[in-house]
């Protein structure tokens, strides 16, 4: 099983809504690996994104906390905001700019 930063159904529903938008005569069986390829490189992108903007230092504290196992959602939260990310905002940025590379620009 992977780790998504957001969780797969969201993913999922995003995907499944651009899949019905750029493929609307094929049935969803035919595109499941289309599904699940752009599943992966959505969180990916987001995950970039989220972790690409942080300095090294950052990223030793938040490796930490992964390998404290934390498992305390505000104890994140308050990382990125001491970070200066705002995790909402950067997520639906990334998904806006998936949906219209994904759909070809104009069409998003």
């Amino acid at each position: 099983m992977e780790n998504y930063l957001i969780g797969r159904d969201t993913l999922g529903k995003l995907v499944d809504q651009l899949i019905a938008q750029k493929y609307p005569n094929q049935s969803p069986d035919s595109l499941n690996e289309i599904r699940e390829d752009n599943i992966r490189k959505l969180d990916d992108q987001i995950s970039e994104a989220i972790f690409g903007g942080l300095n090294d230092e950052q990223l030793d504290e938040i490796n930490a906390m992964f390998d404290r196992e934390e498992n305390n959602p505000s104890a994140f939260q308050i990382f990125f905001k001491n970070a200066g990310i705002d995790l909402e905002q950067v997520i639906k940025d990334e998904m806006s700019k998936f949906s219209q590379e994904f759909l070809g620009g104009e069409n998003a």
